[in-house]
């Protein structure tokens, strides 16, 4: 089952918009010009800016971090993303060659979602599925990251 993550809006996300689009609205009466481009910016911004991710479009919003790491790190990672009962261990560089560790998170929600990526003929292959951890799991890697 492949798992998708749909781009969604954050509150942050709104809120700036409704500010650059209130922003325009209230310049309008000082400079009709200028308020006009301010609020068009601020609908642009309404459509465009989405910084959150939804699983499928449901459930709560995720928050993506990508990070490199060195290659030394790819045994233990895919280790804890197979199941096993091992504290992955985060090194951030590219000492040895690199890996890249893809997380989707909710941390008030104690729900993450981890794919490891490897580096090899100048694109990244996925090593493992997109892998859900909740709970102490998702804990653990997101207090690594």
């Amino acid at each position: 089952m492949e798992i998708n993550f749909k781009r969604v809006h954050t509150g942050k996300d709104l809120s700036i918009s409704t500010i650059v689009l209130l922003s325009g609205i209230g310049l309008f009466f000082l400079n009709k010009g200028l308020g006009i481009l301010i609020a068009v910016c601020g609908v642009i911004l309404l459509l465009i800016c989405k910084k959150g991710y939804r699983k499928d479009g449901q459930g709560p919003v995720l928050t993506k971090k990508s990070e490199d790491l060195c290659k030394a790190c790819k045994n233990s990672i895919v280790d804890f993303l197979g199941g096993k009962d091992v504290t992955p261990v985060i090194r951030k560089g590219n000492e040895g060659g690199s890996v890249r560790l893809d997380v989707f998170f909710n941390e008030a929600e104690g729900v993450a979602y981890a794919q490891l990526y490897d580096y090899c003929n100048y694109i990244y292959e996925p090593v493992t599925e997109v892998v859900e951890l909740k709970g102490d799991k998702a804990a653990v890697l997101i207090g690594q990251l």
